[in-house]
């Protein structure tokens, strides 16, 4: 697999066309987020900033060809890429997994908050799109389809800026992994470990969490997504550290995962106070022995 991906990185062309095939298919758009962050890391920023825009430039022939505008593909290549692109690109410059993902976490609280303040989504077509949405979840819940749509809606800027912050984030997790995996093997697992948001971010993130929770809110709901989000990356990291630092069974990870996935929501809420208290208590240092 290294050895396929060395060679799909080692040409723009190559790329970009794997990453628009992969972008065409919702389930595999975080892989072509990871394949142009590899491209990145292999061969520099300018290389995925190109590779991206060649293939930006494929799916605007393919929406053409579809019948619909190529703006449509232009538009989906910035979505899905421009940010993975830009924490590489973070990544690169400052040299620490923890400053790239507290800066994109950042990035996105701030425009969760801002769009949430300055241009709320309201009426249509907005309401008619997540209407249509929502409509499935609404009739097993038993909930007003149209009551559901106003709150999702409400709260639409955090869903959308919470859903770019994990692509991107996703996208470059994979993307060190093969990268470390060509280069320096446990590099990336050795950065993944230490991932720390920082008192400051930690701080917000938790407030943000705290207000939305006692009700201050739609905007404070739109917040707290991505800033939750960034709590459960660190809590995750954390859980990850743990277990290495006091040498226990893989059985503990395998564990925590499980819980993570299959008691949602309280299992995402749970890792995110893990990760908040590691903010406020430096559990990984504490576990490690020191004071």
């Amino acid at each position: 697999m290294l050895d396929f991906a060395r060679w799909i990185t080692a040409r723009d062309y190559r790329a970009a066309l794997m990453a628009a095939g992969f972008a065409l298919l919702p389930l595999l758009a975080p892989l072509s987020c990871a394949l142009l962050a590899l491209v990145a890391l292999q061969r520099g920023a300018a290389a995925g900033w190109r590779s991206g825009a060649l293939g930006a430039a494929l799916l605007a022939v393919v929406a053409w060809a579809a019948g619909t505008q190529p703006a449509a593909g232009l538009l989906s290549a910035l979505m899905i890429w421009g940010p993975t692109l830009a924490v590489v690109q973070l990544l690169t410059s400052s040299g620490s997994l923890s400053v790239a993902i507290r800066l994109a976490a950042t990035g996105a609280i701030v425009l969760a908050g801002t769009w949430s303040l300055v241009a709320p989504l309201t009426g249509e077509p907005w309401l008619g799109l997540v209407a249509d949405l929502v409509a499935p979840l609404a009739g097993q819940t038993g909930t007003d389809a149209e009551l559901l749509a106003g709150q999702v809606l409400a709260i639409l800027p955090g869903i959308i800026a919470v859903s770019l912050l994990l692509m991107s984030v996703i996208g470059l997790f994979l993307a060190m992994w093969l990268h470390a995996g060509m280069t320096a093997p446990g590099a990336f697992g050795e950065a993944f470990r230490a991932l720390q948001l920082g008192p400051l971010l930690g701080g917000v993130a938790a407030l943000a969490v705290v207000a939305a929770i006692l009700g201050a809110g739609t905007v404070a709901w739109a917040v707290a997504l991505p800033a939750g989000a960034a709590l459960l990356l660190q809590g995750i990291a954390v859980m990850h550290a743990l277990v290495r630092v006091k040498a226990m069974s893989g059985m503990w990870l395998f564990a925590g995962w499980t819980a993570l996935i299959l008691l949602w929501p309280w299992g995402l809420l749970g890792f995110a106070c893990y990760g908040l208290a590691d903010t406020l208590l430096d559990l990984r240092r504490r576990a490690a022995g020191g004071t």
